[in-house]
C-alpha cells in the first residue's frame, strides 16, 4: 500500500509542518527525564561546541549547577544555550532533540507553570527578518494556520522590535517583519506563554516567551515600507475548528502506535520519508530483540519508508522480517496481517509482478472474511487494491467490481471523507473510460468535478485533473469545443499556479493542439503547439520524444497551409532530435524522413 498524505484538511492554507511539529511536541513531552537525558544533554552541549572559545566553562557552569537556577535563566543568559535549543527544534533534528529533551521539557514546563491568562486584551510584538522564500510562504498563509518552530521570545516594547526587524536594510537579500500577536482573555487560548519578570538572567520587563511550537492564525500582512512588513497573529483558541481537525488528523493518522513510533508513522503519512526513516532507525536501534511486537510493527513502518521511497527490494527485506516475526508470535494480529499482505502485493505491483501482487491481495482479504474483521477502512484498502491489479490485468469487469465496493465503504462512513469518495468516483470512471463506455464515464467524471468544486478553494490545482479528464472524454465524445474550453479551464490554473507544472501544462496544451488539428483550426493549431513547445522547454523533461512529435505535427500544419520551407525546417528539427534520443524509435524516424522527403517533392 503506497501510504496516502493527510487529506481531510487543506494543507495548502496552513504551515504544513504544523501537524508534524504538534505530534513532535506531544511525544517529547512524554518522554521520562532522567538521569541519563541529563547526561546526554551536557554530552551533546559538549559534542557541539568543540573548539568554541569560553564554551567549555560555560558548559562545566551548566552542568554543575543546572539545578541552581531556573530553565528560563539559563535559556536568557547571554551563552550558546538559546541558540543551541531553538537551533535543534527548527531543523527538527530527531537525534538532536532526543539529547536535548531534557532542558526542552524543563523549559516548557516552567513556561507552563508560570502562565496566567491576561486580564485584558494586550498585543505582544516581535521584530525578525525573513527570506525572500520565507516571506513568500507567509503570504500565502494569510487566513490559515502558522508555527514558529522555537521558544518564541517576544516584548510588550514595539519600537524595540521594530528595531530588529529594520536591521534587513542591511541585507537586501532580506524582508523585515514586525509581528504583532493580538491577544484576548474572551476565548480560552491553547498558547501558553509566561512573562520573564524577576524570572530572566538580565531582569527584563515586559517580555514574554512562548512554548515551542505555538500555532498562531495569520491575520492582516501589510508592507510599512519597501522592505518591512507588519503581520497580525492571535493564538489560535482550543475551539478553533482548523485546529480541532489537525488534531483528528494526528489521531487518525497514528492510531495503534505509541511513543516515538506515532511520530515516525506521522511523518510516513505526510510523505517525509526520510525524517521517518531516520525516527525509525533510531527507534529499531533502541528497541529489545525480545519484545517482537514492538520490532515488527517497527520493521512495518520502515518497510512502508522504503516503498514509498522506491526502494522496494529494501521493501521486501524488512516486509521479509515482519513476516518471520508473526510467524513466532501465536496470537499474532490478523489485522496486522492483512495490512502487511497489502504492503507486499503493492511492492510487487510496482516491481510489476502482477500475479504476485494478486496473490497477495487475495490473501489480505481471505484473512479479512475469515475473521469477520469488520474494519471497513483496511477492507476499503484492500478491495482498492484489488481493483487497482485487475485494472493492470485489463480485467476491467473485475476492477469495476472491487471499485464499487470500495465505493459503497466510503458512501456509509461517518463522517463522509469526500477526497476518499472523490477518488473513488474517479477509479470507477477512468475504468469505464477503458472500457469505452463514454457517456457513462462522462457523467461519473461530472459528478466528481461537482464533489471537488464543492469542497476545495476555487483554482486548486487538484481541479485540474477533473479537467483534464472532463477533456479527454468529451474529446472521445466528439464535443471538441466543449473538451478545449475544459482544458483551457486546466491551463488556466495551472499557469497561475507556484511553482508553475510545465510539464504538466505541456500535455495539457499538447491535448488542445490536437483537438485544433481535429476541427481543422490549423493558425490555432499552430499557436498551441507553439506554446506547448514553450512550456516543455522550460519543463524537466526536454528531451522526450514528444518533443520530436510536436515538431513533425507542426511540419504537417505548415505543410497543409503551403508554407513549405517552415514544414522542412520543423521536419529537419524533428528528425535531429529523435537521432540524440537514446533509445531511438527508428519508425518515429522513418516516418520524420518521409515527411521531409515528401515536403522537399512538392517544392520542386
Amino acid at each position: 500500500m503506497v501510504t496516502q498524505g493527510i487529506t481531510s484538511i487543506d494543507l495548502n492554507r496552513h504551515d504544513s509542518s504544523i501537524m508534524y511539529t504538534q505530534l513532535l511536541k506531544e511525544v517529547l513531552l512524554q518522554m521520562e527525564g532522567d538521569d541519563k537525558a541529563k547526561k546526554e544533554l551536557f554530552q551533546f552541549c559538549r559534542k557541539t561546541n568543540i573548539g568554541i572559545l569560553g564554551r567549555m566553562k560555560i558548559i562545566g557552569e551548566f552542568e554543575r549547577y543546572y539545578d541552581a537556577h531556573t530553565p528560563i535563566w539559563w535559556y536568557t543568559r547571554d551563552s550558546f544555550i538559546h541558540d543551541m535549543i531553538n537551533r535543534v527544534l527548527r531543523l527538527q533534528d530527531i537525534n538532536a532533540i532526543i539529547q536535548t529533551r531534557l532542558f526542552i521539557q524543563d523549559l516548557h514546563q516552567q513556561i507552563e507553570r508560570l502562565y496566567e491568562p491576561p486580564s485584558k486584551k494586550m498585543i505582544l510584538y516581535r521584530g525578525q527578518e525573513l527570506s525572500y522564500g520565507d516571506f513568500q510562504q507567509l503570504r500565502q498563509l494569510k487566513g490559515g494556520l502558522y508555527s514558529f518552530h522555537y521558544f518564541l521570545s517576544t516584548t510588550m516594547d514595539r519600537d524595540a522590535a521594530l528595531t530588529f526587524a529594520q536591521k534587513t536594510r542591511q541585507d537586501s537579500r532580506l524582508i523585515g517583519i514586525i509581528y504583532h500577536i493580538n491577544i484576548d482573555p474572551v476565548s480560552l487560548k491553547s498558547a501558553l506563554f509566561a512573562s520573564l519578570d524577576n524570572e530572566s538572567y538580565d531582569k527584563v520587563e515586559n517580555e514574554f516567551l512562548f512554548t515551542m511550537f505555538t500555532v498562531f492564525r495569520v491575520e492582516e500582512i501589510k508592507q510599512l515600507e519597501p522592505e518591512l512588513w507588519q503581520v497580525e497573529l492571535s493564538p489560535t483558541s482550543d475551539k478553533d475548528e482548523d485546529l480541532k481537525k489537525l488534531t483528528e488528523n494526528i489521531r487518525q493518522a497514528t492510531q495503534g502506535s505509541t511513543g516515538w513510533s506515532r511520530l515516525g508513522k506521522m511523518l510516513l503519512t505526510m510523505g517525509k520519508f526520510d525524517k521517518a526513516e531516520k525516527v525509525l532507525q533510531i527507534l529499531i536501534n533502541k528497541s529489545s530483540e525480545d519484545d517482537l511486537e514492538e520490532l515488527g510493527h517497527l520493521y512495518h513502518l520502515m518497510g512502508l519508508v522504503k516503498e514509498n521511497k522506491k526502494e522496494y527490494d529494501q521493501a521486501m527485506i524488512f516486509y521479509e522480517k515482519v513476516l518471520n516475526i508473526y510467524r513466532l508470535l501465536p496470537d499474532s494480529n490478523h489485522l496486522h496481517l492483512t495490512k502487511l499482505y497489502n504492503d507486499i502485493g503493492s511492492v510487487y505491483l510496482f516491481k510489476k509482478e502482477y500475479s504476485k501482487a494478486l496473490e497477495y491481495y487475495e490473501m489480505a482479504l481471505n484473512i479479512q472474511e475469515k475473521f469477520n474483521l469488520l474494519n471497513y477502512s483496511d477492507l476499503a484498502m484492500t478491495y482498492g487494491n484489488l481493483a487497482e491489479i485487475h485494472k493492470y490485468l485489463r480485467d476491467y469487469s473485475q476492477s469495476l467490481r472491487f471499485y464499487q465496493k470500495e465505493l459503497n465503504i466510503y458512501k456509509k462512513s461517518t463522517p463522509v471523507n469526500y477526497l476518499k469518495l472523490v477518488t473513488s468516483y474517479e477509479n470507477i470512471a477512468e475504468i469505464t473510460y477503458h472500457m469505452k463506455e463514454y457517456s457513462e464515464a462522462l457523467k461519473l467524471f461530472r459528478k466528481v468535478s461537482k464533489i471537488r468544486e464543492d469542497h476545495l478553494p476555487r483554482n486548486n490545482t487538484k481541479t485540474v485533473i477533473s479537467y483534464k479528464n472532463l477533456g479527454k472524454v468529451l474529446d472521445k465524445l466528439g464535443y471538441y469545443v466543449e473538451a478545449i474550453e475544459h482544458y483551457q479551464y486546466a491551463r488556466y490554473i495551472l499557469a497561475k499556479s507556484a511553482p508553475v507544472n510545465f510539464s504538466e501544462l505541456t500535455m495539457i496544451c499538447y491535448k488542445m493542439a490536437e483537438i485544433y488539428k481535429k476541427i481543422g483550426n490549423k493558425l490555432k493549431t499552430l499557436e498551441i503547439y507553439q506554446e506547448t513547445l514553450i512550456n516543455l522547454d522550460r519543463s524537466s523533461h526536454r528531451k522526450r520524444p514528444i518533443s520530436a512529435t510536436i515538431r513533425d505535427n507542426i511540419g504537417q500544419v505548415y505543410e497543409s497551409i503551403g508554407e513549405y520551407e517552415k514544414a522542412i525546417m520543423s521536419y529537419r528539427q524533428a528528425i535531429q532530435i529523435e537521432q540524440l534520443l537514446s533509445p531511438q524509435n527508428d519508425f518515429q524516424l522513418q516516418l520524420y524522413k518521409k515527411h521531409l522527403a515528401q515536403v522537399r517533392i512538392k517544392i520542386k
